[in-house]
């Protein structure tokens, strides 16, 4: 549905029918200052950033740890510190009405949701809580009545340290976790029937050091493989997945990742691997095929990035950051690399732990 039908019957706000017309993208940005923790922009891969949408009626707690729309742009989501999420109605006109918290809380609730994921029909929500002892949770989801039925907890995922990130695989089948303890990942088969199923073998190799990030575990959507941030050399661990697990590790990229990974995501369409780093190469993108590819020339950096997120047709990329402003950068992609960067929205917000662009359920 496009142009003026759409228009005419494009879906209600948060409702369940097609995804909103005009516009038909969005990023999102969360942080931990009061007056600014979750800002969403309209975005537009010709002109970037539209006019900042009025912030949501019923504001979040805590920082912003996560955001995340979903792959029809019905909801948006927050994770702070709670035992629940804050979810939204969302459509074209922006925050519709927060949707009522879980009957049944996290469970273990120790440190709240650290990280979650929708999956790709937008049936259920999936989620790890921070401290110790962590267990993957979920509950059923609902456009029209929202959190529902939760699910019984996966076996433990540790008994010590704490949990980072979450993500599911392209179909919803595998979701992996990353935490502070060795072997550092792992992978629970998951249906939306049935919840949880039997936590799946360790990888033969497995990380050889500890996750650095809530937002460090990326699967690629295409070709089922699963990279994860990590704080020593190399910085980054990939391995191809199967519903029987983990298979032979992925080599370390080359040229090296020069410092420890803050974040990472492939691009929608499976061929790029990005992450942003310490040191003095912020961003960097590597083609990916069977494993990392040729490097692409940097672009021109920011200062320092903790996060970043692809736009949905893999012609954006943006980071943020909490150290200085703008907090943000977002570079045009084309299969040449990286191009130029935008230029900053009218209304700039604070720091920035999270970036999210839409129309895809993280």
């Amino acid at each position: 549905m496009s142009g003026f039908l759409g228009l005419i019957f494009g879906s209600e706000p948060g409702g369940s029918g097609p995804p909103p017309v005009t516009p038909s993208e969005y990023i999102g940005f969360g942080g931990y200052e009061p007056t600014a923790r979750i800002s969403v922009f309209p975005w537009n891969s010709t002109t970037g950033y539209g006019t900042k949408y009025t912030s949501a009626a019923t504001t979040i707690g805590s920082q912003a740890v996560q955001v995340s729309f979903v792959s029809d742009n019905s909801n948006f989501s927050c994770s702070g510190t709670a035992a629940y999420l804050d979810i939204w109605r969302w459509s074209s006109l922006g925050f519709g009405t927060r949707y009522a918290n879980p009957t049944n809380l996290l469970n273990p609730s120790s440190g709240g949701i650290q990280a979650y994921t929708w999956t790709s029909n937008i049936d259920a929500v999936l989620c790890v809580n921070r401290f110790s002892s962590n267990f993957p949770q979920a509950w059923a989801w609902n456009s029209t009545t929202g959190i529902g039925t939760k699910y019984s907890n996966g076996s433990v995922v540790s008994t010590s340290g704490f949990s980072n990130a979450m993500t599911l695989n392209g179909d919803s089948s595998i979701v992996a976790i990353s935490f502070q303890s060795s072997p550092y990942v792992c992978l629970y088969p998951w249906s939306s029937s049935t919840g949880f199923g039997t936590r799946l073998a360790n990888p033969a190799t497995p990380p050889s050091s500890t996750p650095t990030s809530y937002l460090g575990l990326s699967f690629n959507k295409v070709t089922n493989d699963l990279a994860s941030a990590h704080n020593q050399t190399p910085f980054v661990f990939a391995y191809p997945v199967t519903s029987s697990g983990f298979g032979t590790k992925y080599s370390n990229p080359s040229p090296a990742l020069g410092a420890a990974t803050n974040g990472l995501r492939f691009s929608p369409d499976g061929a790029t691997f990005a992450s942003v780093n310490g040191g003095s190469t912020t961003v960097n993108a590597y083609q990916w095929g069977a494993g990392f590819g040729t490097k692409y020339a940097n672009p021109v950096l920011p200062p320092y990035a903790i996060a970043m997120d692809w736009q949905s047709t893999s012609n954006a990329v943006a980071t943020s950051q909490d150290t200085s402003s703008p907090y943000r950068a977002i570079y045009r992609w084309s299969g040449s690399g990286f191009g130029t960067k935008y230029s900053e929205p009218a209304v700039v917000r604070g720091a920035s732990l999270t970036v999210s662009f839409s129309n895809q359920s993280r």
